[in-house]
């Protein structure tokens, strides 16, 4: 048995295949996945509750006491509905997003931490239009005209193809988060949980035999 909890963008967008290849792998071995914002992810890492966490953002600013392993980045951009007004613009600057128009997650979640810090590099604070604690709700509003939004390129890929949303660069703003593997520097990983770990880094499967 594995537990993990993993941020929305790690859980929805990207565990999907490997834990299908894993399955294939190991089908004795249960897997328990929950999606949780990065900072519960981390608490319930440091509380033993899990074997150990997927989670989004500067790794460096987690607490003593974890173990932190970069697997992969992810890439944030801004969306709009095409009858937004900035949907036919090239480019926007960071203080544009002064104004009031984004959706952001709530406190707590990696993404967010990711944008208000590279947005403070600009000396922008940015008061939400609207929090909201699910991508998919957020994704779903911008659509119907509400505002704007920064999220994973994973999670708006079908939309920007379709046109049901449109990507607006944002001049001079790095968003490429890490994904980062946590787990406690004194817990001792099982043969499954290992497993699972190196087929997440490699995005191969494993040769190891359970």
């Amino acid at each position: 048995e594995v537990t993990v909890a993993a941020s929305t963008t790690t859980g929805v967008y990207l565990l999907p295949p490997i834990v299908a290849r894993y399955h294939a792998r190991y089908p004795k071995v249960t897997l328990n996945i929950t999606i949780l914002n990065s900072h519960e992810i981390v608490e319930e890492t440091l509380n033993w509750n899990l074997d150990f966490g997927l989670v989004e953002g500067d790794a460096s600013a987690l607490p003593q006491g974890l173990r932190v392993e970069v697997f992969a980045h992810d890439e944030l951009v801004l969306v709009v509905s095409p009858k937004h007004r900035w949907g036919g613009l090239p480019a926007i600057l960071p203080t544009d997003l002064r104004d009031g128009q984004l959706l952001m997650r709530e406190q707590g979640s990696g993404i967010r931490e990711v944008i208000e810090h590279a947005l403070l590099l600009h000396d922008v604070q940015v008061r939400p239009l609207l929090t909201v604690p699910d991508n998919e709700a957020i994704k779903q509003m911008v659509m119907s005209g509400v505002g704007a939004a920064i999220v994973s390129a994973l999670a708006v890929q079908r939309e920007l193809t379709s046109g049901d949303l449109v990507h607006v660069p944002i001049a001079g703003l790095d968003l490429r988060p890490e994904l980062s593997l946590v787990k406690r520097t004194d817990k001792q990983l099982s043969r499954a949980a290992q497993a699972f770990c190196a087929l997440l880094h490699s995005g191969t499967e494993s040769e190891e035999r359970l």
